[in-house]
């Protein structure tokens, strides 16, 4: 009767264990929250030098990680190459935010302002802006 109450025990402890390391595991591979972008800036740019797109792309990673540190990973540019040889804008940049108050935050941050230093002069000097619009989701 004792050997049956010890191993009883022991299975009890051993199923307890399972059940707790199973649970922490849940919790660790749980995803982030996201957070839903109601705000997004398009710009078209006009390509006056023939800029190599891997660089630009490469400038805006530099932000978009600055972003992230920020803590707004969901936030930031994505950059598109016009595949069509009928019109003279060759860039797309989308911006995606989660509201202006974070819009503000972000771009007044010195580690974003930091990041955008190198690309600010490709932007003013090598690229032409040819439209510029801001979007708000429609709730």
């Amino acid at each position: 009767m004792k050997k049956f109450f010890t191993v009883f025990v022991s299975m009890i402890v051993i199923l307890s264990l399972i059940t707790i390391s199973c649970n922490t595991e849940v919790k660790e591979n749980a995803e982030p929250v996201k957070i839903e972008n109601t705000l997004q800036s398009v710009s078209y740019m006009k390509d006056t030098v023939g800029y190599n797109p891997q660089l630009l792309l490469e400038d805006f990673a530099k932000m978009n990680k600055a972003i992230d540190e920020i803590g707004y990973p969901d936030a930031g540019y994505k950059t598109w190459l016009n595949q069509s040889d009928e019109s003279d804008v060759r860039f797309m940049i989308v911006g995606c935010w989660p509201d202006q108050a974070a819009y503000d935050i972000i771009h007044d941050h010195q580690l974003f302002i930091n990041a955008r230093t190198s690309l600010d002069s490709i932007l003013w000097n090598d690229l032409q802006s040819v439209e510029y619009h801001r979007f708000g989701i429609i709730k």
